[in-house]
Formats: structure tokens, C-alpha cells, sequence
């Protein structure tokens, strides 16, 4: 398919997936699924990897990922390395690694640098149960923040949107800009993950269908006629088509991701310097 041929198709109505398996299908943690037809959702099965076989998953990601960008592979694999004394769990780390040349890379190098208020992750209970990252249920008051343990068999990359949102994220009291931005950019996130290795838009798994769900209200975000996102297109034809009623909303930015009682805060510091590195908006004042 060339050029004129995929602006012509993307610039179609949206089409209902030929394979709604892939996305999100019941309520989980008080969230309704997008499409109630599908299958029963269902975390991966298994043992949890070994740091061995995360490092060979890892290996064959990244060079199936980023075949011919060896300075890539390079900087991920240091990031892997570099973090061992952070991050004790391979596949957080490999997920962090695997951020490295998506516009997730910038909540990376907060971390790296040390410049948000986590410190160590490693997996453990949420102090909410739905959340997939977050502070320890035994307090907020810590740097160690965990990695939902349900998805320790989870491949890898599936935690790397999450990743992208969580370590820009301001706290509870971000509102409904913020939200949406960092859900954006964990869209994003996915997407390029799922640019760089297709077969893990199919692993049906719960973690897979989170962000699969997530991905297609991105791309269906569209103006009637357009072949290119708008986040923002009030005009939009639907960014489920033939999901749920209940989930749908003209564009991304009507997805309500944020409490309304906080809609009208600020987007955090980190968050518009992010949106300033992808070009999106102008660099925020020194």
C-alpha cells in the first residue's frame, strides 16, 4: 500500500474491527469494556519469567524492533543495565528500556535523572486494584512505587504505556487536560510498540486489551474526512465504531480519563515539557 492509498483509507469512515477480541470487552475495576460482544478478559497465564528468559525476549524485541538502529539497542540495553540497582524486577526494567526511541522516552529520562519523586519500582499491590502502577497499598508516603502484580506474566512491553503516563503523572489531583495528555501519550506509546512488533496486538490477554482499547479511540480520534489524528475534533464520527454506546465520544479529548472536580487544573511542568519535546506545543517559560 503506498502513501495515497493509506491517506485515502485512514480518510474512510472507521471501520468496526474485524477482530474485537483485541479490545476490552467487560467491566474491569468499575470501567466498562468498549466492546461487550467480546470475549472474557483474562490476565496472562503461566509462570512469572525468569530474568533469563526476560532477557532474551528483551534481545529478540529490540532487534526485531530496531533491526539497523544499533545506537538504539545500545542506549536500551545500558538503561537496562544502569537500573539494576533501582528497579530489582527484569521485565519493569525491560519495559523501561523498551521506551527508548518512543515519545515515551521522555518520562524515562525523568526517572533515569532522578527528577520525579519515584525512586525504585518493583512489583507488588497497588494501593487501588485497578490501577496498573502505583503507590504501595501499605502507604503513599514512598519513592517505591509497584507494578501491578496480576501482570507479572504479562510480555513486557504491555507495561510500557503505562510506564509513559505514570512517571509524568502529577498525583490524584491532576485534571481532565493532564489525563487526557498522559493517556495521549500512552496511546502513542502503544502504538509505536505495536509498530515495532505486531503479534503483541494479539496476545488477548487483559493487559493486551487495555491498551489495545485505548489505541483505537486514538486513532479513531479523527475530523470526518481527515486521514491524521486531531485529539481534539468535536465533529468526529465515533472512536468506537460498533462499540459500546455507553463508551463512546466524538474524539479523544471527550473520553472523560479525568475527575471533573479537578478539570480545571494546570497541566503539570513535566508534562508540557514533554509536550514541548514532541513539538506540540510551545516550550514552557524557564
Amino acid at each position: 500500500m503506498n502513501d495515497v492509498e493509506l491517506e485515502t483509507l485512514l480518510g474512510e469512515r472507521s471501520r468496526v474491527p474485524t477482530d474485537i477480541s483485541r479490545f476490552t470487552s467487560e467491566t474491569l475495576f468499575g470501567q466498562p469494556g468498549i466492546y461487550p460482544d467480546g470475549p472474557t478478559m483474562a490476565t496472562a497465564s503461566g509462570p512469572i519469567p525468569t530474568e533469563q528468559q526476560v532477557v532474551a525476549s528483551l534481545g529478540a524485541y529490540l532487534n526485531g524492533a530496531l533491526a539497523g538502529e544499533s545506537e538504539l539497542i545500545e542506549q536500551a540495553w545500558s538503561h537496562f543495565h544502569a537500573l539494576a540497582d533501582r528497579v530489582l524486577d527484569a521485565a519493569i526494567r525491560a519495559a523501561l528500556a523498551a521506551l527508548v526511541g518512543t515519545a515515551g522516552e521522555l518520562a524515562l529520562d525523568v526517572f533515569v535523572s532522578g527528577s520525579c519523586e519515584i525512586d525504585r519500582l518493583a512489583f507488588g499491590v497497588p494501593d487501588s486494584p485497578g490501577r496498573v502502577i502505583g503507590p504501595q497499598v501499605e502507604g503513599a508516603n514512598t519513592t517505591r512505587h509497584v507494578v501491578n502484580a496480576r501482570y507479572q506474566s504479562e510480555h513486557f512491553a504491555l507495561l510500557t504505556p503505562s510506564l509513559a503516563h505514570y512517571l509524568l503523572w502529577s498525583g490524584p489531583g491532576a485534571g481532565h487536560a493532564e489525563e487526557t495528555t498522559l493517556h495521549f501519550l500512552a496511546a502513542l506509546v502503544h502504538v509505536q510498540t505495536l509498530s515495532r512488533a505486531p503479534a503483541i496486538a494479539d496476545l488477548g490477554t487483559e493487559l493486551a486489551r487495555r491498551p489495545n482499547s485505548l489505541a483505537i479511540t486514538l486513532l479513531n480520534s479523527r475530523h470526518p474526512g481527515e486521514s491524521r489524528i486531531s485529539v481534539v475534533a468535536p465533529d468526529g464520527l465515533g472512536t468506537i465504531p460498533g462499540g459500546s454506546s455507553s463508551m463512546q465520544t466524538p474524539d479523544f479529548w471527550s473520553v472523560p480519563f479525568g475527575p471533573a472536580a479537578a478539570d480545571g487544573e494546570s497541566i503539570s511542568d513535566a508534562v508540557r515539557k514533554t509536550l514541548s519535546a514532541l513539538g506540540l506545543i510551545e516550550a514552557p517559560p524557564s
